[in-house]
């Protein structure tokens, strides 16, 4: 009997099953542990140690114009000719700006490492509540004030919190410094935080671990007081007529997908070139473990043709 593939096996639970368990793990993380973000952090980096991605990839640990980053490239060099040919991404990890790290993304940098033969950084940008915004924003900019220093073909990858982070990013640093993003990569981005959000509004508590109480209460800790009509916080808000190329994608069945349909429509309304791609059943943050689920290979199979198109 030929077996089945382990992502099929996760996505075949029964709803009831999925609804249950998610519930559970709200109520022990809330109301019964009581985890604060801190312990969030530790928790997720503790199990991502477990999964460290390919080991033909290079993790290493290093500072650029004083944040800290890892840097991940191939173990046997690439096909670029110099280190001016060659692209480099700067992944920003999501985490609802409270927690994640380069541990917790480490397999999907090190995905995209071998399919494009090229050099990822992954800023340990600053996390709130302890650094309210606009630090971990600023964080971001240095990275690629430095990078881009001795390389002009630069790549600014974000997923959920990260995704915001991206795109506020690119768009405030090609402000200020006149400089230009050689493209953007959004994966299920959160970029609407108001709390009555249509991603907040539809809450699909059944298929996430979190709910609009998570929600509203991270943006809390990003924000501190600050209020979301900023552009540097909503930047759907801002002029996008300074990004060149995005790629965008979510799942129908995740919590964020309307933020994704909102930011689609947008990029339409802006005459933007964008490349948008939907799973269907996929959930929140599929695209961390491109070794188990079939999705997640497909993300990264689709993110490397649209920057290999370029």
């Amino acid at each position: 009997m030929k077996s089945k593939r382990a992502s099929s096996l996760l996505w075949s639970f029964p709803e009831r099953f999925l609804r249950v368990s998610h519930q559970l793990g709200r109520v022990v993380r809330r109301d019964v542990v009581g985890m604060t973000p801190e312990q969030i952090r530790l928790s997720l980096d503790g199990l991502a140690r477990l999964y460290p991605g390919h080991f033909n990839v290079v993790f290493e640990r290093t500072n650029v114009n004083g944040i800290p980053c890892a840097k991940l490239y191939p173990r046997h060099g690439h096909q670029y000719q110099s280190a001016q040919d060659a692209p480099i991404l700067v992944l920003v990890h999501g985490g609802g700006f409270a927690f994640g790290s380069a541990w917790t993304h480490r397999a999907f940098a090190s995905a995209l490492v071998v399919e494009m033969e090229c050099e990822i950084w992954i800023p340990e940008y600053r996390l709130a509540p302890e650094h309210p915004f606009p630090a971990s924003l600023e964080d971001v900019m240095k990275i690629l004030d430095e990078l881009s220093v001795s390389n002009n073909q630069i790549w600014l990858l974000g997923d959920s919190a990260g995704g915001n982070l991206a795109l506020s990013g690119a768009l405030e640093w090609m402000h200020r410094t006149g400089n230009r993003i050689e493209g953007l990569g959004l994966f299920s981005p959160w970029l609407d935080l108001r709390s009555n959000s249509k991603s907040n509004r539809f809450s699909q508590t059944d298929v996430s671990l979190f709910e609009r109480l998570d929600m509203i209460e991270y943006a809390s800790h990003y924000l501190q007081g600050k209020t979301t009509e900023n552009p540097l916080v909503s930047p759907l808000d801002r002029n996008l007529d300074t990004l060149s190329r995005v790629y965008i994608e979510a799942s129908r069945a995740e919590y964020l997908y309307p933020d994704f349909e909102l930011a689609c429509e947008v990029f339409k309304s802006e005459g933007l070139d964008f490349t948008a791609r939907e799973e269907l059943g996929a959930l929140h943050g599929w695209q961390l473990f491109p070794d188990v689920l079939a999705e997640a290979k497909r993300s990264v199979e689709a993110f490397t043709a649209f920057v290999k198109s370029a």
